[in-house]
């Protein structure tokens, strides 16, 4: 057996000492071994490597250490700071992951887009007639509450709504301020930055023909806001200011009201 197996062997029956104390009594061994003749077998001069490490552990009295403050100990303190920065690096980084796939600041903003609205009789928000084939506006702002700078993407609206649209955008503005700056441009990607809000406003007709018009409302709570930060993307329903509804009241007698 050569000296370098004899002393790793050594070691490892020793392993749950503290590290400088097992670091010690290694390189004890290793003068003992150095004033022993080259030529001389190990095994029968010294015993096993186990055996040895037992009478020397007997002779000074090491108890055999357990638990995770030994094996701590018997760590040498190099690995064990790294480990701990190696642990603390990855939990702050599944953190922040998490974090990030979580993040979602995107909020109704202060402003609405309703030209033509007026105050419902019955006390309950407001309305707007939309007539077959007129045109028509609808829009709000929606607002970056949070710290950091997001990217919207696209507003994708898939739920049946009765009219035909364009989406359009309006200049950025801030949620102190309010308001929804003219003029309006075609929807297309943009950062909203802390404290920003844009308006995002539906151009277009109502086009359900009278003769399939059916009774009763469609109603509409929210928009749907699909945004990206960093790596993550994902999709957001933004609440309208107030509940908006297509109220249809058709009367064979009346022919075929307007749409509220």
């Amino acid at each position: 057996m050569s000296r370098e197996e004899f002393v790793r062997r050594f070691g490892f029956a020793l392993r749950d000492l503290p590290w400088r104390t097992r670091r010690e009594l290694a390189a004890d061994l290793e003068n003992h071994l150095a004033e022993i003749p080259p030529d001389v077998d190990l095994l029968e001069r010294l015993g096993s490597p186990e055996q040895y490490a037992a009478d020397l552990r007997a002779a000074a009295g090491l108890e055999r250490r357990r638990g995770p403050i030994a094996f701590l100990r018997a760590r040498r303190p190099r690995n064990v700071v790294l480990t701990v920065l190696a642990l603390t690096v990855i939990g702050l980084a599944i953190g922040a992951v998490v974090w990030i796939d979580s993040y979602q600041p995107l909020a109704t903003g202060n402003a609405a887009y309703e030209p033509g609205a007026q105050a419902s009789p019955t006390g309950d928000g407001s309305y707007v007639v939309f007539r077959e084939g007129k045109p028509f506006h609808y829009g709000m702002t929606i607002w970056n509450s949070g710290r950091f700078t997001v990217r919207v993407v696209g507003i994708p609206i898939e739920y049946h709504l009765p009219i035909s649209y364009r989406l359009l955008m309006s200049e950025p503005t801030t949620f102190d301020y309010g308001g929804i700056p003219q003029p309006f441009t075609p929807f297309h990607p943009f950062d909203l930055k802390p404290g920003e809000e844009r308006g995002i406003v539906l151009r277009g007709v109502y086009n359900e023909p009278c003769d399939i018009r059916g009774t009763g409302s469609i109603n509409w709570q929210s928009i749907p806001v699909r945004y990206s930060f960093l790596w993550h993307t994902s999709t957001v329903q933004v609440p309208l200011p107030e509940p908006f509804a297509f109220v249809f009241r058709k009367d064979a007698s009346a022919g075929c009201p307007a749409t509220r």
